[in-house]
């Protein structure tokens, strides 16, 4: 750990006397699994943040394909007790706008994304008076995947028990990788164990890390943009539950 709060962290020393940061977007997509420290070097030398959001915006789009049977196998229980021509109306319009939704879905995640970096950026501002919103966009993209491939094998495993297996949305629950899959807790106490996966820690810790080494602060500072991440995204997966 560095002892002096004022120098820049031995990441960062190694980055300013190479001047240059080798591999680029491909090694990038390899790296965040197996090296991330080189993505963050490479993030904190000016990787582009778009790029990343390709991979996110077609994976998204593609979760989303998968999710429509779900999303339509628990229309069909109608657990909000709807009336017939009710539920007739909205089945139509789940059908007429479901390809909308593919479009819709990195949309909707790139605005998550920027709001995201924006509150996460000014939070390493306040305790490291340094700023970058490119490369904390950047940042949340990369390590992003790593959430992507939780949902993308939830997915797989849903679909492979057979979709005709829902019997409520509580059955989605019992696809998980946290510590709610023991606990099968409700309300606040799911979303927090939910944001706790296996996949989630993996982020979170990656997240710490990639704002260590790109912004040059501590691990201990960097702690406060992460709790920032962390309680949108148990926020996030409470309004879930409620919208079911």
């Amino acid at each position: 750990m560095n002892e002096n709060p004022g120098s820049v962290p031995e990441e960062m020393e190694e980055v300013s006397a190479s001047g240059e940061v080798e591999g680029g977007f491909w090694a990038s997509l390899i790296d965040i699994f197996i090296d991330p420290v080189k993505v963050f070097r490479r993030i904190g030398a000016g990787l582009p943040w778009w790029q990343p959001f390709i991979v996110i915006a077609i994976a998204s789009s593609v979760i989303a394909y998968f999710q429509q049977p779900i999303t339509r196998q628990l229309f069909l229980l109608n657990e909000r007790g709807l009336s017939e021509e009710q539920l007739q109306a909205q089945g139509e319009m789940m059908e007429k706008f479901g390809s909308v939704g593919l479009i819709l879905a990195p949309i909707a995640v790139l605005v998550i994304y920027v709001i995201l970096a924006a509150l996460c950026n000014v939070a390493v501002n306040l305790v490291s008076g340094r700023s970058s919103f490119k490369k904390m966009l950047c940042l949340l993209n990369f390590t992003a995947i790593i959430g992507l491939i939780e949902q993308g094998l939830k997915m797989l495993i849903i679909h492979n028990k057979g979709i005709e297996e829902i019997t409520s949305r509580d059955d989605l629950y019992l696809t998980s990788f946290s510590l709610n899959i023991f606990a099968r807790a409700d309300g606040i106490l799911r979303a927090v164990l939910e944001s706790l996966s296996i996949f989630g820690i993996w982020f979170l810790i990656l997240f710490t890390v990639g704002i260590s080494i790109i912004y040059g602060v501590s691990r201990k500072a960097a702690l406060v943009p992460v709790l920032v991440v962390w309680l949108l995204g148990v926020v996030m997966l409470m309004l879930q539950g409620l919208g079911g």
